[in-house]
């Protein structure tokens, strides 16, 4: 290992307060009422979460995963509910991805029904993920075409969406986007921070905005890129300490430069070593955990997680999984094909 990695690494384990105190991560297969693809999830509590996936599904549990109620929007059940944001037990966002008007956004509460907010207007368009700071704003963020990069967003918790004029954002790539696999290709801060993961088209970058989308720089970042290639998931557990996964999706049997950590908001990414698993990540997630850190990656090929933030890994599953969360409270959970759900638990 370089000087620069193992000093970068020790950074971060004494930024993140990590002491010889180790978490594991148990795991708890769930019995699902669906056999859709699920991938994204959204936990509110240690009792409470929400999931979303294909033909236009998503799921319920307020008795940590114990049992679901399932949902299902009929006018149009094609649609892929690729990621989704609750507000609460009652109240949750959906968004469907997809080209042209199969990309939506919807407010959906118990109540209410369905509200449809957004319809994409341009045949180019595909929305890959949203994601909200508090009850009121959010983001979108789609691919980019006409080289032009492509985000929304919201003043009144997703009942209305704008686009963000190009002028504000970097220029695209060409064919930059982002990846529609885990609802985890944003992630945001309280005070307005944000941070979107590229790639497509040999584009693999940093987006980040420190004043809810009004201005953005840009970071570059050592994952492999590609056609295919890029960030499919980007965590913030601090202002400061953050974690991208990704791959490129057409490398199924080997390893590539597929996750790295920072420790100055972004602006520069440390390589970890190879994990476990092959292939390319989907998901992940990165919290602190009683003076620890538990990094956790999830894709086709299986999940693994590290509690030495990356130079050592310990897999989990081998079954193909695209989202996972954790929630502060040790309540997680993993999403994939065919309706699978594991609950985690952290101890």
């Amino acid at each position: 290992m370089q000087v620069s990695k193992t000093l970068g690494i020790i950074f971060l384990l004494l930024a993140m307060g990590c002491t010889p105190n180790t978490p594991r991560v148990k795991k708890t297969h769930l019995i699902s009422p669906t056999k859709s693809l699920l991938q994204a999830i959204s936990i509110v509590d240690e009792n409470t979460a929400w999931v979303s996936g294909h033909r236009a599904t998503f799921l319920r549990t307020v008795n940590g995963g114990s049992d679901w109620s399932a949902f299902s929007y009929e006018p149009i059940d094609s649609l892929q509910f690729r990621d989704l944001h609750a507000f609460n037990s009652e109240e949750i966002i959906l968004m469907s991805a997809g080209p042209g008007k199969l990309s939506r956004i919807f407010r959906f509460s118990l109540q209410a029904g369905f509200e449809e907010t957004y319809v994409m207007p341009y045949e180019q368009g595909f929305l890959n993920t949203i994601e909200f700071w508090d009850d009121e704003r959010g983001l979108a963020f789609g691919d980019s075409f006409n080289r032009e990069l492509f985000v929304l967003k919201t003043a009144d918790g997703g009942r209305s969406w704008t686009s963000i004029d190009p002028n504000q954002l970097p220029p695209a790539g060409e064919g930059e986007g982002g990846f529609a696999a885990s609802g985890t290709c944003i992630t945001s801060r309280p005070g307005g921070k944000a941070w979107i993961g590229t790639g497509a088209g040999g584009n693999t970058r940093v987006l980040f905005t420190s004043d809810y989308g009004d201005s953005w720089e840009t970071y570059e970042v050592p994952l492999v890129k590609g056609p295919s290639a890029g960030i499919t998931s980007i965590r913030m557990s601090d202002d400061q300490t953050g974690l991208i996964v990704g791959g490129d999706l057409g490398i199924t049997d080997q390893y590539t430069d597929n996750m790295a950590l920072t420790n100055d908001g972004g602006q520069t990414w440390q390589l970890t070593t190879s994990p476990v698993t092959k292939g390319a990540f989907y998901g992940s997630d990165l919290m602190s955990w009683e003076n620890a850190s538990i990094l956790i990656a999830s894709g086709p090929n299986g999940i693994d997680y590290s509690t030495d933030l990356g130079q050592t890994y310990i897999n989990l599953d081998t079954g193909n999984y695209w989202a996972v969360d954790l929630h502060p409270s040790g309540f997680g959970l993993a999403t994939g094909t065919d309706g699978k759900i594991l609950k985690l638990t952290v101890q």
